[in-house]
């Protein structure tokens, strides 16, 4: 961005004489304003970014070329359809987009001889898990004893989950190496976490057709992958902060009226404010109305709300409904605990009849290895609601795994719009 902001600033001054352009006038500022989110978007969705474009620079610098073409084209179609042509200096746009080309050229030559004086060799943000198997590694790594860090792979519960979460941090790549006996209780623990989870398998050392992926010369077995990469992630934020924004601006009247109602019908705060298991089984706090009277409320969702439920105030029950109660979420979303579209958030304490969720199937942890959304395709399915039996949580979950492993802001633009239909649902309640 400070290439291109330099660019433009030097096109107005060779071709304008002046380095703010004239006044009253669009110049090269105004194009950098246009063309910049342009080449951002372009720019990530084409992989110009990311961790590998550091060793890989002649591929990262064609394609942030490329981006940048792109971005000049839609501007030139843009310009065209508002017919703004004539007010635009061409020559300076040619400028400014020659030496933009030019300074993101150099920009990334600069970074990538500083990363190497700086960092070495490439790194990768790796954590590596000692469970009663030592191994060799390198440096730009994380060591993790799992007794000092109190991880037990063996507890499937929420504690477990989210220590394991705190343990590993932002790491993209999470290595376990452990007894044979073990590998079955990491491999369930691993499916939590938004990174791709291996296990070191150094038996496989025989079997070279076996071999999945390797480290330090170790075969490991890759049993999580992490269903979006980074670039896909950055995209789903975007989407998320835009749609977040837009629906906070639209919908404040209704924010307010909501606030309001219940405020003036029954005593204590307007929000109510209740841990949730979140991405990698990280807990957060979660936002809605209260729709419960203030002594009744219970924050650890030991007992799931049914039908008729004398907790519920009047205003209350028209609040859920109408999944006005779920409106404040959008903080949720501007802060980064939740997406507008995912699998819907737990507390820990919810159950399906009388099993804990994660109890009554093995595959529940894989749900979180993606932020926990307003809405999700299971809610678009029509299951929502008490979960009463076992059958009803599997059906929520066959739907969450199903959107984690075929992610794409497509579909997430579908299920927003499908939301509509289901705002008011006879399982609202």
């Amino acid at each position: 961005m400070a290439g291109l902001f330099c660019a433009f600033l030097a096109a107005n001054w060779f071709v304008l004489g002046a380095l703010w352009g004239e006044p009253g006038k669009p110049h090269g500022l105004v194009m950098f304003a246009m063309v910049a989110p342009l080449y951002a978007i372009l720019a990530v969705q084409g992989g110009a970014y990311g961790i590998n474009t550091l060793d890989r620079v002649r591929r990262g610098i064609f394609r942030a070329l490329w981006a940048l073409a792109q971005a000049a084209l839609l501007m030139l179609l843009i310009v065209y359809l508002g017919k703004i042509a004539e007010q635009l200096s061409r020559l300076t746009f040619v400028v400014g987009l020659g030496l933009g080309a030019v300074a993101v050229s150099l920009v990334r030559l600069a970074v990538a001889r500083l990363a190497v004086s700086v960092l070495g060799d490439v790194p990768h943000l790796t954590a590596v898990i000692l469970d009663g198997v030592a191994i060799e590694t390198g440096p730009h790594m994380d060591l993790i004893d799992a007794d000092a860090a109190n991880l037990h792979p063996e507890r499937h519960d929420a504690d477990m989950a989210a220590r394991l979460a705190a343990a590993v941090g932002m790491a993209e790549r999470v290595i376990v190496a452990c007894p044979l006996e073990r590998m079955d209780d990491w491999s369930a623990a691993l499916k939590s976490l938004s990174a791709r989870g291996e296990i070191v398998v150094p038996e496989l050392l025989r079997f070279a057709p076996a071999r999945v992926d390797e480290f330090d010369g170790q075969p490991t077995i890759i049993v999580a992958g992490g269903p979006l990469q980074f670039r896909d992630r950055l995209i789903k934020r975007f989407f998320d902060l835009i749609v977040a924004s837009v629906a906070t601006i639209l919908l404040s009247p209704i924010l307010i009226a909501g606030a309001l109602a219940v405020k003036l019908t029954s005593p204590g705060p307007i929000l109510f404010r209740q841990p949730r298991i979140g991405k990698d089984a990280r807990p957060f706090s979660i936002y809605k109305f209260r729709s419960m009277r203030t002594e009744a409320s219970d924050h650890k969702a030991a007992t799931l709300t049914k039908r008729d439920d004398d907790r519920v105030t009047s205003i209350g029950a028209f609040l859920r409904k109408t999944s006005i109660d779920e409106l404040p979420q959008l903080f949720n979303v501007l802060k980064g605990d939740m997406s507008i579209v995912g699998p819907r958030p737990h507390a820990a304490a919810a159950k399906a009849g009388d099993s804990l969720y994660w109890e009554v199937d093995a595959r529940y942890w894989e749900r979180h290895c993606i932020k926990p959304g307003m809405t999700g395709l299971a809610q678009v399915r029509g299951h929502r609601g008490a979960t009463d039996h076992h059958q009803d949580l599997i059906d929520r979950l066959q739907s969450d795994l199903e959107y984690v492993s075929d992610w794409s802001i497509w579909r997430d633009l579908r299920i927003i719009v499908a939301t509509l239909g289901v705002l008011v649902h006879h399982k609202a309640y």
